[in-house]
């Protein structure tokens, strides 16, 4: 992807001064497209607006805590104890960011459910708890529901079935009025309430047959496909502040495999209207990396994004987070953030 440039407050360590060094030894300067490309004098790592919620594996526990931090990477606060033993995942923020929706198996059996917390941590009490496991929270712009993705589909099993795939149901975070709103032969996931909440995006497919971007009406209806169809993977939207564009991950401009071995994903980050057209690429990597899971910042600048190096490991590699302009260019690291930071969500408000 573009050239990443280093920044005197990212290095706190020997150690941290070597990882960065080998992150930019192998990112690549070519420009997307019809970007704006690398700046070869970079701007000062801004600070942006709001706040950005992550996951990061907790050392301890080995499990992913949630993390959250500015976008200069100051003020790095972790959400939940260093002993707790919990995974979390999924968080969305409230529109007004008081509070975060989460995924999470604190409940003390192998179900992942979704919970609500205050952005400090506090007050953690749970919206659904089911059997079937809930995952991917999505806060609506009125506060008032949360979108999900479960493993049921609102009736009983059919004739030879033995589980459900994905789907996606809503329900108001007092826990009550819950529903399933999409459930076809398809796995639906990541569901994304759009700025106004009149819609909701979400990825849907088969496995092994290509994922698509879709937007369905608020109530489930009308859903219509974004992306080509074309078998390749789009996925993880995300809504820009104005409710004009979806950012999103996919593999799209990944050759098709030769013989029987099926090459690790390499994840871009790309954008596309509401409406399917002015389809763009936002970022290019080297074979050994990917982007994943884009984020908006509220002011619909600059994008923050999951940045995977797999250089020293084929199989899980590490991670870290970054931010870049909505064209691509000046990307730059988030200073502070240790390795194995993922899935950023940034705040709605500044």
């Amino acid at each position: 992807m573009h050239a990443f440039r280093s920044h005197p407050s990212c290095f706190h360590s020997i150690f941290a001064g070597i990882l960065w060094a080998l992150i930019f030894a192998a990112c690549g300067s070519t420009p997307p497209s019809g970007s704006a490309g690398p700046d070869p004098d970079p701007e000062p790592v801004p600070g942006g607006p709001g706040r950005i919620a992550y996951l990061r594996q907790n050392p301890q526990t080995e499990s992913y805590h949630l993390h959250i931090v500015d976008p200069d990477g100051q003020n790095v606060v972790n959400l939940n104890p260093i002993d707790d033993l919990a995974a979390y995942s999924g968080q969305s923020w409230s529109p007004d960011g008081t509070q975060l929706a989460f995924a999470s198996n604190r409940s003390g059996d192998a179900n992942f459910n979704i919970f609500l917390m205050n952005a400090d941590g506090s007050n953690i009490r749970s919206v659904v708890e089911s059997a079937s496991g809930d995952f991917a929270s999505s806060w609506s712009p009125d506060g008032q529901k949360i979108l999900f993705q479960t493993k049921r589909a609102g009736r009983p099993l059919q004739s030879g079935e033995t589980s459900w795939d994905w789907n996606i149901f809503v329900i108001n975070i007092d826990g009550s009025g819950e529903r399933a709103l999409i459930h076809t032969d398809m796995e639906e996931e990541l569901p994304v309430w759009s700025p106004d909440g009149s819609k909701f995006a979400y990825q849907a497919g088969h496995p092994g047959l290509g994922v698509d971007i879709y937007v369905a009406n608020a109530d489930g209806t009308g859903a219509m496909r974004l992306t080509d169809g074309s078998g390749a993977v789009h996925q993880a939207p995300a809504w820009s502040p104005d409710g004009t564009q979806i950012a999103f991950e996919s593999n799209r401009h990944q050759p098709p495999a030769l013989g029987s071995r099926t090459p690790r994903a390499q994840y871009e980050i790309y954008a596309i209207d509401r409406d399917g057209s002015n389809l763009r690429r936002l970022t290019i990597s080297q074979p050994t990396e990917a982007t994943r899971f884009p984020t908006w910042s509220p002011d619909g600048t600059q994008v923050a994004f999951e940045f995977h190096n797999f250089g020293t490991n084929l199989i899980q590699g590490f991670s870290t987070l970054m931010v870049m302009n909505v064209d691509g260019s000046n990307a730059y690291p988030i200073p502070n953030i240790p390795i194995n930071a993922r899935f950023p969500r940034w705040s709605p408000v500044p």
